[in-house]
């Protein structure tokens, strides 16, 4: 709801949008439906809203949509973010890039996660901004061991926490840490998981983080120390962990630590126990919507019941196992069916942009060449003349310019016609291109008059350029571009930097040598102006 001062005041606005969505951030992962409503609400206050706060509200937005399971509408919703960040607004790029990232990992689509990651990276370094840059190779090391590459995520993960321990800041280590147990678990480094996943522990207990981080690495111990045949430890984690993950609301944490639970208690012979763990562990799968350890606890009950020979108790949780397990199949499929659209949907925006991005490049060489010849036109002439120099005059460089004009080109015309003309026309342009280097720029002035920018060439190097261009055009089969058009010539005047106060200047200094070029009789280049008695 719109408050009074955000309805008088612009920058109240902003100030309400900006700490509306700074709680929406928070929200994403836990309640991305609250998060969704706050992003709207704080778009809601003003249709004149900074785009930098627009594209603050786009981006959490699309992490909303991302964790709400609406992955397309994520993806389009972080591209509009991406494109209404303000140039020069590095920070606002960074966190659109990395959302970009995170939501094409909950898509599952790892190869655009990590080209988003890596590139949210990059600007992360340029800022030398360590909690943007540890965040950024959090996701990054998170998308690598997705991808089956979890030594690849440690190197991130260990670079994340490094920035984050430098830092300070000890929730997101414990987090980092967490991650880095897991890893190594995956890699069958139980020794070096637990040592992880206790660090976490420990800082967790000096300073306990929001949430339940520790109860997180108290669950993830659980497993190494088993695999460890460390089985009292086990348990006593099991012990503290699953009160703990109902007491903060952590329900996919409390049904996994059941079932190990469960499982435990099965291996120690303690039946009805482990009956009561993993019959709970369903419980709060179907109560919470949460299968993710549903078919284990299934399983593991199945065996129980059979091994007591309870048969209809273990066909009901066989048939159940099933069951979990084809949904479990079919979540996948739709999964992947899902991450192929988006795969699909990326690579054709991908696409559509590099389409648009050839075509506004030619529509902007379109806007800088002249169509006929093909060579520079008067308004790329005016930027490259400017610029070059500018470079040569604080640099010391040398810079020369000739004006050439086609002799005679009226008569061409009247006599030849238009078409004839213009071919001349098209045939001088390639003419004066190859006796040019790829640094000079060789640009039409107007009507039959060109114009030649040499860059970091003296007089006497233009000289000779503008010597052999002139031979060129008069020794040209002229006869081959229009019949009987037997000779055409050229009259050029150049000026040097160094005797011209600007660059208007350079360009009067050859133009009036051009024109002494053509009283002289033409076909000749006049490089400075000759004395009148």
């Amino acid at each position: 709801m719109n408050t009074p001062a955000a309805q008088d005041s612009p920058e109240a606005a902003a100030r309400e949008a900006g700490a509306l969505l700074a709680e929406a951030e928070k929200l994403y992962y836990t309640q991305p439906a609250q998060t969704l409503r706050l992003a709207d609400e704080a778009l809601a206050l003003s249709a004149a809203l900074p785009m930098a706060t627009l594209a603050t509200a786009r981006r959490v937005r699309g992490l909303g949509l991302s964790f709400l399971g609406r992955h397309a509408e994520a993806l389009d919703e972080l591209q509009a973010a991406r494109g209404l960040v303000p140039a020069g607004e590095l920070l606002l790029e960074c966190q659109v890039l990395r959302a970009l990232s995170i939501a094409c990992d909950e898509a599952g689509v790892l190869d655009a996660a990590l080209d988003w990651g890596t590139q949210a990276a990059a600007v992360a370094r340029t800022l030398a901004d360590p909690l943007q840059l540890a965040g950024t190779l959090l996701s990054i090391g998170v998308v690598l061991s997705k991808g089956g590459d979890p030594e690849a995520g440690l190197v991130q993960y260990r670079e994340a926490l490094a920035l984050y321990e430098r830092a300070g800041d000890p929730a997101r280590s414990v987090h980092v840490l967490n991650n880095m147990g897991i890893n190594c678990k995956n890699l069958g480094r139980h020794e070096e998981a637990l040592q992880h996943l206790q660090h976490a522990i420990e800082i967790d207990g000096r300073q306990p983080a929001p949430g339940g981080a520790q109860v997180i690495a108290r669950l993830n111990t659980v497993e190494p120390l088993l695999a460890l045949a460390r089985r009292d430890e086990a348990r006593a984690a099991l012990a503290e962990v699953v009160p703990r993950a109902q007491a903060v609301g952590y329900p996919n944490a409390e049904c996994f630590a059941l079932v190990l639970q469960g499982e435990l208690l099965a291996a120690d012979g303690d039946d009805a126990g482990a009956c009561r763990s993993l019959e709970r562990a369903v419980a709060i799968a179907l109560e919470r919507g949460s299968r993710q350890h549903v078919a284990r606890a299934h399983k593991a009950l199945w065996g129980l019941h059979k091994a007591a020979g309870r048969y209809e108790a273990a066909l009901r949780h066989h048939e159940a196992l099933h069951e979990a397990e084809r949904a479990q199949f079919n979540e996948e499929s739709d999964r992947k069916l899902r991450a192929l659209q988006v795969q699909y949907d990326l690579a054709r925006a991908r696409h559509d942009a590099a389409m648009a991005r050839l075509e506004s490049a030619r529509l902007a060489e379109q806007t800088r060449t002249d169509p006929l010849t093909g060579v520079a036109n008067r308004r790329q002439l005016d930027e490259r003349l400017r610029d070059e120099y500018a470079r040569a005059a604080r640099h010391g460089h040398a810079l020369a310019v000739a004006m050439i004009d086609i002799d005679d080109f009226k008569r061409i015309n009247d006599r030849h016609g238009h078409a004839a003309g213009d071919a001349v026309l098209r045939e001088i342009a390639t003419l004066l291109r190859a006796h040019c280097r790829d640094i000079d720029l060789v640009a039409r002035y107007g009507g039959e008059e060109f114009c030649v920018v040499f860059v970091e060439a003296s007089a006497k190097d233009a000289l000779r350029a503008c010597e052999a261009m002139r031979a060129a055009v008069e020794a040209h089969d002229w006869p081959a571009v229009a019949a009987d058009l037997q000779r055409v010539t050229l009259s050029m005047g150049l000026a040097e930097r160094e005797e011209a106060d600007g660059r208007q200047a350079l360009l009067a200094a050859a133009d009036a040598r051009l024109y002494e070029a053509k009283r002289n009789g033409k076909n000749r280049v006049v490089p400075e102006l000759q004395a009148t008695a």
